[in-house]
């Protein structure tokens, strides 16, 4: 990938910010196909060609923020960080920084006004026991760092599957992240820290990440939620500021649990109303608790959009509908290796979509052109 500037924010239409998807197709030989939808309703998605783009070497996702994209690879046999902007098809290759320690997770910042942004990375410090946060800024291109004294780490596992893991969150100029069965709050411009227990946090974190439960961070109304499966359903939980915590029935430390519960579906249901859904009434595929992938929710439209297997779905808990936002095949893939994850983009943009309801997506896509990275 060439170190290119100029990092401008992707943007919609004139009406605002609309929830946009984006599909992530990794495929055996180390390429991966990103495509872009625009969602119009619940039951109707665009496919954004201008958006869309091919890479020819692996690349992981790691965050998008606010239309550009954080992905890690390889320069040389060296692994690296990219900021990519598919509006322009621009990127910069973010510098090497000394780190002792693994990277615990990493986070994009990017507001979409200004021409700068922050990659983020958390550094578990094992003889410390605490965090340490370095901070590259585009608009000095260089690396800063600083341990918050209030932070303790949480219990990580050794190892964590990168495609089960959860995309951090830029919101409010904070950024969210998953780490140990806790949410991680970082304030960029205030460099402040805090920590906050997550609603399926268990005793020992360590063995959660065995399991294919799906989770994601959103946003939606300015709001954060954070939206998990597991045995029992999938769940939405609204996280709370210090005074809409005060104005909730039951008592708890908001330093502890800032959390509201705002919906919980469990299997049973909402298996019995897919199934009565003509485009998945038969369906073949063998039903598991994993196979459900939360994606984005949209507190407007009492919506939450889920990937399974082959297609991504809204369930609108006002009526309990479905509709078919898209679908997707390719031969001879395992389903891990398809990932899609919301995108919330603003302002003006003119793009080249199709206009046809459901979108159908069938790899490769032919008519885009490849991008080497």
């Amino acid at each position: 990938m060439e170190k290119k500037q100029n990092c401008q924010t992707v943007s919609t239409s004139s009406h605002g910010t609309i929830l946009g998807l984006v599909g992530h197709y990794l495929f055996e030989n180390g390429s991966s196909q990103f495509v872009f939808m625009d969602v119009k309703s619940e039951s109707e998605a665009s496919v954004d060609h201008s958006l869309s783009f091919s890479t020819e070497n692996f690349v992981q996702t790691l965050a998008l923020c606010n239309g550009l994209i954080l992905l890690s690879g390889f320069s040389g046999d060296q692994p690296c960080y990219h900021v990519f902007n598919p509006l322009t098809k621009q990127s910069v290759m973010i510098p090497q920084t000394s780190i002792q320690g693994g990277v615990a997770r990493a986070g994009l910042a990017f507001d979409g006004c200004q021409n700068q942004f922050e990659v983020v990375l958390v550094e578990a410090c094992s003889k410390t026991n605490g965090l340490e946060l370095h901070v590259f800024s585009s608009d000095t291109g260089k690396w800063s760092s600083h341990n918050p004294t209030n932070i303790t780490v949480p219990s990580l596992p050794e190892f964590e599957f990168q495609e089960l893991g959860t995309l951090p969150l830029y919101s409010n100029g904070e950024l969210h992240w998953e780490i140990g069965g806790y949410l991680l709050v970082y304030n960029v411009r205030g460099s402040h820290c805090e920590l906050y227990e997550l609603p399926n946090c268990f005793d020992d974190w360590s063995w959660q990440s065995t399991l294919t439960y799906r989770r994601c961070l959103c946003e939606s109304g300015g709001s954060v939620y954070y939206c998990y499966t597991d045995f029992d359903g999938f769940h939405i939980w609204n996280l709370l500021n210090e005074n809409q915590h005060v104005g909730l029935s039951y008592s708890c430390d908001h330093k502890k649990f800032p959390w509201r519960l705002v919906h919980s579906v469990i299997h049973e249901v909402f298996m019995s109303k897919l199934t009565k859904h003509q485009k998945f009434c038969g369906s073949i595929y063998g039903w598991e608790p994993y196979k459900v992938a939360p994606i984005a929710y949209s507190e407007e439209a009492q919506t939450i959009y889920l990937q399974l297997p082959g297609t991504v779905i809204s369930y609108e808990f006002d009526t309990g509908s479905i509709g078919s936002i898209c679908s997707y095949s390719y031969p001879g893939m395992n389903f891990n290796c398809c990932s899609f994850f919301s995108s919330t983009i603003n302002g003006p943009h003119s793009a080249q979509r199709d206009t046809s309801g459901e979108s159908e997506l069938n790899l490769p896509i032919a008519e885009m052109a490849k991008l080497a990275l």
